[in-house]
């Protein structure tokens, strides 16, 4: 009977492979970098001094307020319009399904700027006045001048939000369809209503598609406020270009926004982070 011998385990020698591509490219970015960076302090392009004076002021911290404000409730209209708009689309009626599309069609297609311009400018003239009364000679509940109930806050909410809830929409859409059918029809099969089958099983599911693409769309919606600034609304950007209409510092201003928006862009992102966590994709 012979005995095996056992061969000793031949060590091989591992060699990666050297990415000199890559690191190329990072050298010839930081590169570019440093030459704009030395660039701007020999330029003395940004005065400290002025750079900090502003950045904690209240006018500028005022504005800063006022974008997260505006940005915030246009999300919630936003959401509130994105999901009623992608059910009517969902619906089967072909009426609902028709108004649903036209509305993410027009309101996609067209620039927030133009329709912040219209909310603030042609819709009062459309509708002068804003007459609300109880039916059969009740009390009158609202009576005002339009300009006066459509205020630049009120104008930028509005062209915001349903500019921003056609593509909610599309994203509540994308996310219901992404659920599998069987669901449906699983909840279907235990005697669940519509509402209770999107309340209970389609929605929660869908949301781990829809969480971090409304993340993505609010980190939008704050720089987007921007926009509100051509209808005289003081966000971050109307204040800072005022103050450098007085003082000449352009720089040191937009540098100062600059900074604030990115400052609401990593809380906004810190908390889509967290969501995603509690809403994993898989």
């Amino acid at each position: 009977m012979s005995i095996g011998v056992i061969a000793e385990p031949v060590r091989v020698r591992i060699i990666r492979r050297r990415r000199w591509g890559a690191w190329l490219l990072g050298a010839a970015v930081l590169l570019v970098l440093a030459i704009i960076v030395v660039a701007g302090a020999r330029a003395r392009i940004i005065d400290p001094d002025v750079f900090f004076h502003y950045l904690t002021s209240g006018e500028v911290l005022l504005g800063a307020r006022n974008a997260i404000l505006v940005g915030t409730v246009s999300m919630a209209v936003a959401v509130v319009v994105g999901l009623a708009a992608a059910l009517m689309r969902l619906s089967g009626n072909p009426i609902l399904t028709g108004v649903a599309a036209a509305y993410v069609y027009f309101f996609r297609g067209t620039p927030m700027l133009i329709q912040i311009l219209f909310w603030y400018n042609a819709f009062p003239t459309m509708f002068p006045r804003l007459h609300l009364a109880l039916p059969f000679g009740g009390p009158v509940l609202v009576d005002a001048a339009m300009p006066a109930v459509v205020t630049p806050f009120i104008a930028a909410v509005a062209g915001l939000g349903l500019a921003e809830g056609a593509y909610m929409s599309e994203i509540i859409r994308g996310g219901i369809l992404a659920v599998d059918r069987g669901q449906q029809a699983a909840a279907r099969a235990l005697g669940m209503t519509r509402p209770q089958m999107y309340g209970r099983v389609v929605l929660p599911q869908a949301a781990r598609i829809i969480v971090p693409a409304t993340g993505n769309q609010y980190i939008m919606l704050l720089k987007s406020t921007s926009l509100a600034s051509v209808i005289g609304f003081l966000e971050l950007l109307r204040i800072t270009q005022g103050i450098y209409s007085a003082n000449f510092r352009v720089v040191e201003l937009l540098a100062v926004a600059a900074f604030w928006y990115l400052v609401m862009t990593a809380v906004v992102t810190a908390i889509q982070t967290a969501l995603e966590r509690w809403f994993p994709v898989r």
